[in-house]
């Protein structure tokens, strides 16, 4: 499948299209006439299934910012009362509104998109009430546009990134949708609906008009599911009333009401600790180099341990000065090139610095900035513990008795006045905070779970006191453990019952919550 980055073109299969197109359509059987827009026509996937599948005369307005793609499409319409233009959307002003809006808009972050375009979707936003923060991606204008052209009893059916369930500058976005229309159904995916790497989709109907009104959902498990119209959308008033992400719509309300009420117990992680992110290089691959490297270029003198992966961290929850030469022995790159504005260029390090400049390097927008690209700034004290922001079957959080500094991979923990790291870290591996690990967080195509600075910060949190001896004999089990499990089964019930007198029934309850929540999000 043709993925064009450049442009945001992730293109729709035909079975979703197909889906999408005939669930509209029966809305509208008893109409002799449809006026349909098609803002982003790609390879024409909406175009052929609405030309299959209709029964009524279709007026259809054909867009797309590529003429080629919408030459196309031209060849995949046979109905006379149509329209095909190349625009770009963002630039389109109908004279009059459409009764369906169909499609799949395009995915493309700001920084990727022209200073018009920039502007353009500010002021889109601007008038219908929006801030700036929402424009973060062109597909959120293309929404946003999209409904300032639906006539007030139309629908629009669009395929989305799930980001519009789960980060932040689409809470926004989410309260606009609720506003606007009154009914939304949301359809979410246990497999990947696009062959791109990392691209979660959903697909979105929202009816301007509705008998039964509300936000309705629903979770797809294979393409038959749509095909048999085997899918029952359920209503969740708690979710959508709450600001827990409509990613989590399958939790139940009882489920929602008991992580709730835990929730207003407890302190969250920014009363135990101040968080900040790691070390920013801009090229990773050039400026954390392994042993060979330094050694060849004779750059020992510019060099400090640096850790890049959690990857690399696996099985333990203390990382010390062997486990740091344990890395190095195996040859992952662990020494972070540290210059200064006022550095002496040896005849080595220049021949180092060319090769970057060779890769271009000090091009790169955050070497550019600097007043020498070669610098990375914000180095300051190597961290306490590493929290890994980004991870798969679980978080990490590890204690830092090395001398490694961390990149922005990671953020660096450093405990607040009265706490102690070692109780923090034998705190962290339960299963409420692992619960709430998946709920704060956001997940991508592929499973993996990453949490913003902010996210990490107001994770509530069950802290404990514990001495040194209880520390080292976790230390010692954690490294043993066979899996994440076996530590929760061993130490669930000391850390919650304590602190929030939680039962066995309790904690049996959690760990179903956290089972939904994973195989939701890794998709088994």
């Amino acid at each position: 499948m043709d993925n064009k980055k450049s442009t945001g073109s992730y293109y729709t299969p035909t079975f979703l299209a197909d889906f999408i197109s005939k669930r509209v359509l029966s809305f509208f059987e008893n109409r002799t006439l449809i006026s349909i827009l098609e803002p982003s026509v790609g390879d024409g996937a909406f175009i052929e299934s609405l030309n299959k599948h209709s029964n009524t005369s279709i007026k259809l307005t054909a867009l797309d910012i590529n003429s080629d793609e919408l030459t196309k499409a031209v060849g995949k319409w046979n109905n006379k009362k149509s329209i095909f233009e190349n625009i770009d959307f963002l630039k389109f002003y109908p004279k009059n509104k459409f009764l369906v809006i169909i499609g799949n808009p395009p995915y493309v972050k700001k920084n990727r998109l022209s200073q018009e375009q920039i502007e353009i979707s500010k002021e889109i936003h601007k008038n219908e009430n929006l801030s700036e923060t929402s424009v973060k991606n062109i597909w959120t204008t293309f929404l946003i546009k999209s409904n300032t052209h639906l006539t007030k009893n139309g629908i629009l059916a669009f395929v989305l990134p799930s980001e519009l369930l789960q980060v932040k500058f689409a809470e926004e976005v989410r309260e606009y949708l609720k506003k606007e229309f009154e009914r939304i159904e949301i359809f979410t995916f246990n497999d990947l609906m696009f062959e791109c790497k990392g691209q979660d989709t959903i697909v979105l109907f929202a009816y301007k008009k509705a008998i039964k009104k509300g936000e309705f959902f629903t979770n797809i498990t294979s393409k038959e599911d749509l095909k048999n119209n085997s899918f029952i959308l359920k209503n969740n008033n708690l979710l959508v009333e709450s600001k827990i992400k409509w990613t989590h719509h399958f939790l139940t309300t009882n489920e929602l009401t008991f992580l709730d009420n835990l929730k207003k117990e407890l302190n969250t992680v920014n009363h135990y600790c101040e968080s900040k992110p790691g070390i920013v290089t801009a090229a990773n691959k050039f400026f954390i180099i392994d042993k060979e490297i330094e050694k060849k270029y004779k750059l020992s003198k510019h060099t400090i341990p640096i850790i890049q992966k959690g990857l690399f961290m696996n099985g333990t929850i203390v990382f010390d000065k062997q486990n740091l030469i344990d890395l190095e022995k195996s040859n992952y790159p662990t020494r972070l090139l540290q210059l200064n504005n006022n550095e002496t260029i040896s005849e080595n390090l220049k021949k180092y610095l060319e090769l970057g400049e060779k890769l271009e390097i000090p091009y790169r927008y955050k070497c550019k900035i600097r007043d020498k690209w070669y610098v990375v700034p914000n180095i300051s004290d190597k961290p306490d513990a590493f929290f890994f922001k980004r991870s798969h079957l679980y978080p990490k959080l590890i204690k830092n008795i090395s001398d490694a500094f961390v990149t922005d991979s990671a953020y660096k923990v450093k405990m607040n006045n009265g706490y102690d790291l070692n109780s923090f870290v034998f705190s962290f591996y339960n299963s409420l905070t692992l619960v709430f690990l998946e709920i704060e967080g956001r997940y991508y195509g592929g499973g993996v779970l990453e949490l913003t600075p902010n996210e990490f910060k107001r994770l509530p949190f069950p802290y404990i006191e514990i001495n040194k001896n209880k520390f080292d004999r976790y230390t010692n089990n954690y490294k043993n453990k066979e899996n994440i499990e076996n530590i929760l089964k061993q130490y669930d019930y000391e850390i919650l019952n304590s602190t929030l007198g939680l039962n066995n029934k309790e904690l049996k309850k959690l760990k179903i919550i956290r089972n939904k929540l994973i195989k939701k999000r890794i998709r088994k």
